[in-house]
């Protein structure tokens, strides 16, 4: 999953550098950055799904305890 968001990273920041004027810097930054947090939003579901129920596991085994 990482190294699909370290290439896109990458590609993002080449893209900063080459830009032909600051303000298409500022604009490929912005909905570059956007864009990132979006792909890496949809690549963590599955680690984000697992955490949870983990912690709904735990949850329900320190509830069966008390009880």
């Amino acid at each position: 999953m990482y190294i699909i968001f370290f290439a896109f990273a990458y590609i993002w920041i080449m893209m900063i550098v080459t830009a032909s004027s600051w303000i298409q810097a500022a604009v490929v930054l912005i909905f570059g950055g956007a864009l990132m947090a979006v792909v890496y939003y949809l690549l963590d579901t599955p680690g984000r799904k697992l955490r949870r129920m983990a912690r709904e596991a735990e949850e329900d085994a320190t509830s069966n305890d008390q009880a």
